[in-house]
Formats: structure tokens, C-alpha cells, sequence
């Protein structure tokens, strides 16, 4: 009757360098991640910037007469 065979214990060394290696890996996809967040952040302000130039144009409004009904509004939030 054969042996069942035992299994071989891996070194630490080799053991360290696969975990380096997977950790390698994960950092990378992180990395690829935290890109496309910053994409998706940057292609999301790109569109409401287009929509609020939009707004200003069919209404004729210049970035300073919104700045300066934003800050009235503030004010009046605050005397409130």
C-alpha cells in the first residue's frame, strides 16, 4: 500500500515573496481605481459645468451676477 504523500512546506522566503507579489498586485489595482475615480470626478464636474454654462446663457447671466446672487443668498442664511 502506498504512502499518502505529505505535503511540502513552502520556505519563508518563498512564502514572503508571494505575499510581496500579491500585495504588488493590489496596490496596482488600487491604483487603477483611485484613476477612475478621478476620471468619473473630473467627467462629473465637466457636466454640471456644461449645464450650469448652459443655464447662464439661456438666461443671459454673467458668472459675476451668480457669484453675487449666491453671496446675497448666503448672507441672508446667515442673518437668519
Amino acid at each position: 500500500m502506498a504512502r499518502p504523500r505529505t505535503k511540502i512546506r513552502k520556505s519563508y522566503e518563498t512564502l514572503l515573496e508571494e505575499n510581496g507579489e500579491k500585495l504588488r498586485k493590489h496596490k496596482e489595482a488600487l491604483q487603477v481605481l483611485e484613476k477612475e475615480r478621478q476620471d468619473l470626478l473630473k467627467a462629473k464636474r465637466d457636466e454640471e459645468m456644461q449645464e450650469l454654462y448652459v443655464y447662464m446663457q439661456e438666461n443671459q447671466l454673467s458668472a459675476g451676477e451668480i457669484l453675487n446672487y449666491l453671496q446675497g443668498m448666503q448672507m441672508q442664511q446667515e442673518a437668519s
